[in-house]
């Protein structure tokens, strides 16, 4: 079997973390690389994933977002992505684990959720299903 990261076409899928706990994204990031996924950029605020993704998009093949993060949150940020034609594809994190929230961010194209603290496996099988839908 082929490495989880790598697409059909033989390239790693390209990743772009958005969280403001360092340490968080370090795990994310160590996770997602031992499984040759790439990841191309890694953002502590909505809004520098926001303008990334105004110069970029279509750049990642997924985005992983926190939705508490300082100057543009999560949930805020999803909105503006919006804006910018068909949304990314995108998988949330958070501690915040409310179902209403939940539900309301996959109803609006979110196509996963992962609540902290997270762990390897789930990791590794959630992202694993998001890029290949």
């Amino acid at each position: 079997m082929a490495e989880d990261g790598i697409a059909k076409d033989g390239k790693p899928y390209k990743i772009v973390i958005c969280d403001d706990k360092k340490l968080e994204v370090q795990q994310i990031k160590s996770v997602l690389e031992s499984k040759q996924y790439n990841v191309i950029e890694v953002f502590s605020n909505g809004r520098e994933l926001v303008e990334w993704y105004k110069n970029y998009p279509g750049a990642a093949d997924l985005l992983i977002i926190d939705v508490i993060m300082p100057v543009l949150d999560g949930y805020a940020a999803l909105w503006e992505l919006k804006e910018f034609g068909p949304l990314p594809k995108i998988v949330f994190i958070s501690v915040e684990n409310t179902a209403t929230l939940i539900k309301d961010v996959l109803a609006r194209g979110v196509l996963d959720y992962l609540t902290k603290p997270l762990k390897r496996d789930m990791i590794l099988e959630r992202v694993g299903k998001a890029v290949r839908r």
